[in-house]
């Protein structure tokens, strides 16, 4: 999937640190970021009040294909995906997950096509054509699905920062991920850090 060039972001949109790891995202970066967009560090912590943040997400992130597709009467499909895809990130055991994903991946239509890259070679894709909530519904299960089958559940989660519950993918290569940021990592250390010294008074 290559970047819409003729889609530009909004210039007030700007990306969260740490919810992406490369332009153009991939489709678990995708799932990330639907899913923080309830974010409850935030005020008023739900950003999905219209598709529009989504839409500005999609595009910054190097997919305004999808994000044309994206309409406002897609917002309660939109929020449904969400729940789902954060029931996900947090299961505990394969078995919750493979309860959650599964019904997922067949109301999605998630059937793996084969399709040439841009370098003429072949390669399976979920709904490689596809728009919208079609897109969504179909390519972010699956790439969920995917990890889980690669990794079990090592490399979802969701952050350990409380308050924050945002969702993250550990592509670290000790998998010892515990936050969604970096900025939630030295926030729950500073926290850590005064619990010490109050403890030592």
């Amino acid at each position: 999937m290559t970047a819409d060039i003729g889609s530009p972001p909004k210039a007030d949109f700007t990306m969260p640190p740490g919810w992406i790891h490369r332009l153009p995202a991939d489709d678990l970066d995708l799932a990330v970021l639907l899913v923080n967009s309830m974010d409850m560090l935030e005020d008023p912590p739900d950003r999905l009040t219209s598709v529009q943040w989504y839409r500005d997400a999609l595009r910054a992130a190097g997919h305004g294909e999808i994000a044309e597709g994206l309409h406002e009467g897609d917002l309660s499909s939109l929020k449904e995906l969400r729940a789902l895809l954060r029931l996900v990130f947090s299961a505990t055991t394969l078995e919750e997950a493979a309860e959650i994903v599964n019904p997922m991946l067949v109301r999605g239509g998630a059937v793996p096509q084969l399709v040439m890259d841009d370098d003429g070679r072949p390669i399976l894709q979920v709904a490689p054509r596809a728009t919208g909530m079609e897109a969504l519904s179909a390519r972010l299960p699956a790439a969920a699905a995917e990890l889980i089958a690669d990794s079990e559940l090592r490399r979802l989660g969701t952050c350990a920062g409380s308050p924050c519950e945002c969702a993250f993918v550990d592509r670290s290569r000790s998998g010892s991920r515990r936050f969604c940021s970096d900025w939630c990592n030295d926030r729950a250390a500073a926290a850590a850090y005064r619990a010490r010294r109050k403890a030592g008074q």
